[in-house]
């Protein structure tokens, strides 16, 4: 593989970070073809083989601190809090935001054109809020609830599957909008490889998180994610014809949502 080649997957790989995080990514790999928007758009589409491993990348952060907070022995449910804070801070609340945007533009749009004027404006209604309230709420008691011989495995899944969900619903689901920059970007040059790379990713992680102890439960959370997936972008597209950028964000929160619940119940 030549050199090139290596700075291109080392530059779609921090493109995935820089997108999915809010950790501090050198720019030194997006220098030299900064002005080339095809090119830019591109790697954005592609970096997507990358997201599970970014998802995992947030799930060990969150178990080194889960380690830590168990070392100094803190309440459980004070740990609860404390990961859950961590796990917001680390993707910056832009998918929060993305399912804040999506219930007050399908519940209270009347057409396409009003839904996504609702999803582009920049405040938060009520129905919004109280999703993102129930939504943080319904993560921690489930954190809490979770016995310490799963809640490290849930912790570097969930974040895990909820990358890869997005990669689903970039891939069946078109732009609603010409004027939507973000998921034109998304999904433009996004095809099948990249699908398949993914999925490969993350069931190959998912494998590795259970050591070979469990196997159809893992394979239980790959179906339900992908159909947490494609019924949330069916529903879109038959709300607004597509999908936007909230939509995808926030089909990561949900699907991170529905990893722990059923984690909870059939592997707790």
């Amino acid at each position: 593989m030549s050199s090139i080649s290596i700075t291109r997957l080392i530059r779609r790989f921090l493109l995935a970070l820089s997108f999915l995080t809010v950790l501090p990514i050198p720019l030194i790999f997006f220098k030299k073809e900064i002005e080339n928007n095809n090119s830019v758009n591109a790697d954005f589409s592609k970096s997507s083989v990358f997201f599970p491993l970014a998802g995992l990348l947030i799930g060990g952060i969150l178990y080194v601190f889960y380690l830590l907070l168990k070392y100094i022995n803190l309440p459980v449910q004070l740990q609860a809090g404390f990961l859950l804070a961590i796990w917001v801070f680390l993707s910056g609340g832009l998918h929060l935001e993305g399912l804040a945007d999506m219930v007050d533009g399908f519940s209270g749009g009347e057409n396409k054109e009003d839904i996504i004027r609702i999803m582009k404006d920049g405040s938060i209604g009520a129905k919004g809020a109280i999703v993102l309230i129930l939504l943080i709420l319904l993560k921690y008691l489930l954190l809490y609830s979770l016995t310490e011989s799963s809640k490290g495995g849930v912790l570097l899944l969930a974040p895990m599957l909820g990358r890869w969900s997005m990669v689903i619903a970039a891939y069946s689901g078109k732009p609603a909008s010409s004027s939507n920059t973000l998921s034109n970007m998304f999904t433009r040059y996004l095809g099948k490889k990249e699908l398949l790379i993914s999925t490969l990713s993350a069931v190959i992680f998912i494998f590795l998180i259970f050591s070979g102890r469990l196997i159809f439960e893992p394979l239980i959370l790959l179906l339900i994610t992908a159909g947490a997936t494609a019924i949330l972008v069916a529903y879109s597209k038959r709300k607004i014809g597509g999908i936007c950028g909230d939509v995808i964000g926030a089909v990561n929160e949900i699907n991170e949502l529905v990893v722990i619940l059923v984690s909870f119940l059939i592997i707790n």
